[in-house]
């Protein structure tokens, strides 16, 4: 291969961002081993170093296999290489340890791994319809019986077939959806997955994470990581994404592709991680690292929130939608004409990195705010929820700051407890609630500018799920105050 040197001035742009010239191939490349640029069968330090020196144009130096280390594959050499080979190293000497797997062994899926999440609907946690098309359009019903487990592939399938639900209604696609929810998480690690998916318009397979709990707020100021989402008219290339902000609309995110070279596509089998560490989550196709994230925020919560709570892994093959759907809705029928289309995957498994970190402490659950007739606004902090409050209109409950869905069992005591305090002084009223509205808490509190801590402990006769409640609303004489701000902290349900 011909040298092309680059000036000492811009080798010390090594760790940098900025564009510089590039060592231009003339052989193709013949690369086995990955970073084996020295071709003595294995990747190390010495690696490094040689491609290290090549680019500083050190006369002595020879690269055995210089297709190793094009890791970009553009087919040239630079510094954006070396990069790629340096955090290669630092990855492949790193010491990890398997904590979790499914090898998709046997005849069935492992239901102490994995849960189906059916339907078409996003719902809220007591079980109410938000949207339909689980918020992105989609048109499949997700079903319990269109994922399959054979010679240690597990399959999820997308069919073009009438589907009726009696709640839900009428569907001319069905698929699946899997997720780890209540039975695994994790907080950083590497999560790798190996898989392969048909390709035809309006197919989005989606290998993905949520927060266990939404600590920070909805969706996304808690946070979403895409390990890899795929467009079915595109396959020739994938994204790694993550969501974050505020709740939505006022959430955010940032995003790379990733181009497989000519001839290849999602249809052939690839392995799909993220590697995830305190401040950084970095994303790889066959190890490959092609996008590296760590400038993300949640409202109003420190850095590096929301990345910093344990998320779930979801397997799902959506049909229409948002993503690659007809017009950004609709299926495409004719992908279908020759049967059903599969997401295939042959393995799911994550490692505890060296450096891993737990789960930053929450001091305060947030509150969800609930406004009827009335004019407030809730913001959560760190520690803490301030609800300002204009008008607090007719109604006690006209306003109330919230904790939805909190499941509880038979015989089971827990304790609520906060510090509250109020610009003014007024009476509010704090409950806990089945989705009958029957109480089994039921406070009524007068609150003043002075902080004071509050603790109540209840106990539940049978399972159920509870909404906590902080009204707000009109409740004694505070029609009459005008503007005034509650603050609510160090909130707990334990």
């Amino acid at each position: 291969m011909k040298k092309r040197c680059i000036s000492a001035a811009l080798a010390l742009l090594i760790a940098g961002n900025t564009a510089i010239p590039t060592a231009s191939a003339i052989n193709e490349p013949s690369s086995i081993t990955k970073c084996d640029v020295n071709s003595d069968g294995e990747f190390n330090i010495a690696d490094v170093v040689a491609l290290h020196r090549w680019l500083m144009c050190d006369p002595d130096a020879e690269l055995a296999d210089w297709g190793a280390a094009d890791l970009n594959g553009d087919g040239s050499l630079n510094v954006f290489d070396l990069i790629l080979v340096k955090r290669q190293y630092i990855n492949v000497d790193a010491p990890s340890t398997l904590i979790w797997s499914d090898e998709f062994g046997g005849d069935s899926l492992d239901m102490s791994k994995w849960s189906y999440e059916l339907g078409n609907w996003k719902l809220d946690a007591d079980g109410n319809y938000i949207t339909g098309g689980w918020g992105n359009n989609e048109q499949e019903f997700y079903t319990d019986s269109n994922a399959s487990v054979h010679d240690g592939v597990l399959t999820i399938a997308a069919r073009k077939e009438h589907y009726t639900d009696p709640v839900q209604g009428e569907y001319e696609y069905t698929s699946a959806r899997l997720s780890t929810q209540h039975k695994f998480s994790t907080c950083g690690g590497r999560i790798e997955v190996r898989a392969r998916c048909d390709s035809g318009k309006s197919l989005w397979p989606a290998i993905w994470m949520l927060p266990e709990d939404s600590l920070y707020g909805g969706w996304a100021a808690s946070g979403e990581i895409d390990i890899m989402e795929g467009w079915g008219s595109t396959p020739e290339k994938i994204c790694g994404t993550i969501h974050f902000g505020g709740q939505w609309p006022n959430n955010t995110y940032l995003t790379n592709n990733y181009s497989f070279a000519d001839g290849d596509s999602t249809e052939n089998w690839h392995t799909y991680a993220v590697e995830w560490q305190s401040g950084e989550i970095r994303w790889y196709v066959d190890d490959v690292l092609y996008s590296t994230q760590s400038e993300w925020y949640s409202d109003n919560h420190a850095y590096p929130a929301p990345f910093d709570q344990n998320f779930y892994i979801i397997l799902n093959l959506a049909v229409g939608g948002h993503f690659d759907g007809v017009d950004g809705i609709y299926a495409d029928p004719s992908i279908f004409e020759n049967g059903e289309k599969r997401f295939e995957i042959d393995y799911v498994r994550v490692y505890d990195l060296d450096d891993s970190f737990t789960p930053t402490e929450v001091i305060s659950l947030p509150l969800e705010a609930y406004i009827e007739g009335a004019d407030a606004a809730l913001v959560n902090k760190d520690g803490e929820t301030v609800i300002t409050i204009n008008s607090v209109g007719t109604l006690e409950y006209g306003i109330m700051s919230l904790i939805r869905g909190n499941k509880v069992r038979a015989g089971e005591r827990h304790t609520l407890s906060f510090d509250v305090s109020s610009s003014a002084e007024r009476e509010i009223v704090v409950t806990a609630e089945d989705s009958a509205y029957t109480r089994y808490l039921d406070e009524k509190l007068t609150v003043t500018p002075e902080q004071k801590h509050y603790s109540f402990d209840v106990t539940f006769s049978e399972d159920m799920n509870i909404d906590l409640k902080f009204q707000l609303g009109n409740i004694g004489d505070a029609a009459g105050l005008g503007t005034h701000t509650v603050t609510v902290q160090n909130v707990m349900w334990e």
